[in-house]
């Protein structure tokens, strides 16, 4: 493999992808591979990888690095620990960069064999990703929806369905909002949707119209604004997710209202800027180690037994009962 390797100007992840199949080599490096293999006289063994000793490289993409509160959304130490989890009984070292919309997956030539690249709540680029394939590697979103490569996401829809439920059985029935900002049009949509399908199953009144609060920026969540929606009737603030919830709190604090007495306030992510509210916020632990852990289970089966997982995974959350509701 590493003489077909060199001939070829590939790595030989690349070749053993290319030889057992893959659909992710393109058509005309697979041939030129298949190509040099006979010439060579080369013939498959078909003795599997041991997982027990195999040693996978993984980079795990976070974010552009320029967003200072991301550290309030995710730990890094779970997201680590939940790959190494995953990939159990084989081990992993995992590389840590920023990604972007210039980010290249490959800026060393000679940067050594990566087998998967983890891109954690953003979007890799098309061109990233093009190269990943071509080099026979493997590709997982966090939280994100990508066409054509394995993506594990929260269960938006399930995490609001247990609020809901929660809500309705502190005698909830109405005068609901939730509370959301710009910049996280795709999970605020899919939350949003989902508390608004669980609302009407369970007889909760809410209009996706008039009961949704999308603010430009978490600086126009201030203690006016909450008195106008409490004004007009609210009772109860759904946050999109805890940083969302965490500024309510703080805000109807300084407004002089009473949780959950005035105000009722719920979360979601169980995020780590929850561990310094007060009280206690109400939320949907959408384990970030569970998340990890399922992207390292699809990186072995893909690396190792040659499943290719191109679909998505809906990782199910925990409800956690606070102070605020």
């Amino acid at each position: 493999m590493a003489e077909i390797a060199e001939k070829a100007g590939v790595s030989q992840a690349t070749v053993s992808r290319a030889l057992a199949g893959s659909d992710l080599i393109g058509y005309s490096v697979r041939q030129d591979i298949e190509r040099i293999a006979k010439t060579l006289g080369y013939v498959r063994r078909s003795v599997r990888r041991h997982k027990e000793r195999c040693i996978l490289t993984v980079k795990l993409v976070l974010p552009p690095g320029k967003d200072r509160a991301q550290k309030l959304f995710f730990s890094l130490s779970d997201l680590v620990d939940g790959l190494r989890k995953g990939v159990r009984p084989a081990s992993v070292n995992v590389l840590v960069e920023n990604g972007g919309p210039d980010y290249n997956p490959y800026p060393h030539k000679k940067g050594g064999e990566v087998e998967a690249f983890v891109f954690a709540f953003h979007y890799p680029s098309t061109e990233a990703l093009s190269l990943i394939q071509a080099r026979g590697a493997t590709a997982v979103t966090l939280n994100r929806s990508v066409e054509g490569i394995r993506q594990v996401v929260n269960h938006h829809a399930q995490a609001m369905s247990l609020i809901t439920s929660h809500l309705l059985s502190k005698g909830v029935q109405d005068h609901c909002c939730f509370v959301s900002y710009q910049g996280f049009e795709d999970v605020t949509q899919a939350r949003l949707m989902g508390f608004a399908e669980a609302c009407e199953a369970q007889g909760i009144s809410f209009d996706v119209e008039k009961d949704f609060w999308l603010a430009e920026s978490p600086n126009d969540i201030t203690s006016a604004s909450i008195k106008k929606w409490y004004d007009a009737g609210v009772r109860t603030f759904v946050g999109m997710n805890d940083i969302v919830g965490a500024l309510i709190l703080q805000h109807a604090h300084h407004a002089g209202y009473r949780i959950p007495e005035d105000l009722r306030v719920t979360g979601c992510d169980n995020a780590p800027v929850r561990d310094v509210t007060v009280p206690s916020l109400t939320s949907v632990d959408l384990s970030m180690y569970d998340l990890a852990m399922e992207a390292g289970r699809s990186i072995l089966s893909e690396v190792i037994d040659g499943k290719t997982n191109n679909d998505i995974l809906l990782v199910p959350g925990k409800l956690i009962v606070g102070e605020t509701t």
